[in-house]
């Protein structure tokens, strides 16, 4: 029987044969010798490349859990021997970190159970540094298929982690401006918006409503008021507001605010601050701002803001301090466009009023006379003028004065201004004589109207410098159109019957 065991095939019977099996056996053994140097060859390289290379290398057995090598990089990176591994495998994961060490001991039992994986973990270094890791383990299965060991490569990626953190960071950075710069343009859109239409306004009314509907979406802020001192500069007035009832008083004085007193923004967060404002009565639940406005350099009131709720996420510091630049910026706007619509207002007001009476001026006359005749012409409606002269006013001036006469022409317009509708024109025409222009006046009324204040002015006590400057009277021409060609023909009628009802005594009406 062949010597299996000995690996030595059997020798054919003769000398021939004999001769033959020799260098046969010798080329075994050759062989067999030059695997196991190859095989100790590719140890040492093997131990040469696992050892040299930055990367964490480690085989463990997938039956008994033993650590059958874990190269030296391990010490490196984890700042521990890795000779304490053989002793107790599962040493490196008590330096996992806390957050990490369930997935990752999750992980690691799939690797056992002979499935490929890859994770990425933290561990913490003996110093409490924190060091990112990156580790793929692969199975090594038998001829049979079972899984006899794991091996694995665990690199430190913690730089890698940095850069990326660095990159998001500066992405969210990016993106937090691109965000605030939209933002911003679209502020200054609504803001350029906002002062167009203060622009356009032709008066301080027209004014107060746009204040009012534009402040809640340029300021975020539902309550608020616009105050404008007045003319006496020892009042603030509350103009516009919005959002309903307010903690300020609608009328306080200007040292009331510690805003005006300061000249600057007075942002309050802490009710109880000393800079609080008297002037705000009750307590605004999330504090309040007074921005003072002001252009050319004069005062010309403030606006009041009460803050609202400070949005989730955002700190309450950085949300106030964001609102108070904002409103100081707008407040700095707007007051140029305050002072321009007001300037605006003021002088129209000089061209069309009388400035010791303050009714309309005898331009302003002719304009709404012309303009009234054409739309009782477009409704088919009537229009009435009444032409008035103080009587004997000359013998009033002589006995009392310049002075006295011109407090008997302002108590005089100020009677007119009180017996007027809303639709009539009031104006001083000249001198001692005034004109009214009734809107839908016909003869009756006309007659009706004239001969009530003739009777009411005879009530109307008149005193000046403590001197009783007794009754005025006035003679009263009246004209109503349709029936003329123009207003200055309406006007010339309504004059010749004043004069006639002067002719005829004065103190009385005459129409024409």
């Amino acid at each position: 029987m062949p010597n299996v065991r000995s690996g030595q095939a059997p020798a054919m019977p003769g000398k021939e044969g004999g001769k033959a099996a020799v260098p046969q056996a010798a080329s075994a053994v050759e062989s067999r010798r030059r695997a196991e140097a190859n095989l100790s060859m590719d140890g040492d390289r093997f131990r040469q490349l696992a050892e040299n290379i930055r990367e964490v290398f480690f085989i463990h057995s997938a039956e008994t859990g033993a650590m059958e090598y874990i190269s030296p990089a391990y010490d490196e990176v984890w700042g521990r021997p890795g000779s304490g591994l053989y002793e107790r495998p599962s040493a490196w994961l008590d330096s996992v970190h806390d957050e990490d060490r369930e997935r990752v001991a999750g992980i690691l039992a799939n690797s056992i159970d002979g499935l490929p994986t890859e994770m990425e973990y933290r561990i913490v270094r003996p110093d409490g540094s924190i060091r990112w890791i990156h580790a793929r383990s692969f199975p090594v299965r038998d001829d049979a298929g079972r899984c006899v060991r794991v091996v694995g490569i665990a690199d430190d990626v913690t730089a890698w982690v940095e850069k990326e953190r660095a990159l998001r960071e500066a992405t969210a950075q990016l993106d937090r401006a691109l965000r605030a710069s939209r933002e911003h343009a679209r502020e200054q859109e609504a803001l350029a918006e906002f002062l167009d239409l203060l622009q356009a306004c032709q008066t301080m009314d027209e004014v107060y409503g746009v204040v009012a509907g534009s402040m809640p979406t340029l300021l975020g802020a539902e309550k608020g008021a616009l105050g404008l001192t007045q003319p006496s500069r020892n009042l603030v007035e509350i103009v516009s507001e919005w959002g309903g009832e307010l903690a300020t008083r609608r009328t306080f004085e200007p040292h009331d605010c510690w805003g005006l007193r300061r000249g600057k923004a007075n942002c309050i967060k802490d009710l109880r601050s000393p800079t609080r404002c008297p002037h705000v009565a009750s307590d605004p639940p999330y504090g309040y701002l007074c921005i003072p406005l002001a252009a050319q350099g004069e005062t010309i009131g403030i606006l009041y803001v009460e803050s609202p709720p400070v949005p989730q996420g955002v700190e309450p510091d950085e949300h106030g301090k964001a609102l108070c630049r904002k409103a100081t910026a707008l407040g700095e706007r707007m007051s140029l466009a305050l002072a321009n619509v007001r300037l605006r207002e003021a002088l129209r007001a000089q061209s069309i009023r009388d400035p010791l009476t303050g009714l309309f001026n005898r331009r302003y006359l002719e304009e709404s006379l012309d303009r009234e005749i054409r739309r009782a012409i477009r409704h088919n409606d009537q229009l009435a003028v009444l032409m008035i002269d103080i009587d004997r006013f000359k013998g009033f001036n002589d006995t009392f004065g310049h002075e006295g006469g011109d407090a008997a022409l302002r108590a005089f317009g100020t009677f007119l201004a009180e017996h007027t509708r809303g639709q009539d024109v009031a104006c001083r025409y000249g001198g001692e004589e005034f004109a009214i222009v009734l809107c839908g006046a016909d003869s009756a009324a006309v007659a009706t109207r004239a001969e009530l204040m003739i009777r009411d002015l005879k009530q109307l006590d008149l005193r000046h410098a403590g001197r009783t400057l007794g009754p005025i009277t006035v003679s009263i021409g009246g004209a109503v159109y349709p029936g003329y060609e123009s207003g200055a023909d309406l006007l010339r009628a309504a004059d010749e019957a004043l004069y006639r009802a002067k002719v005829q005594g004065r103190d009385r009406f005459v129409m024409a």
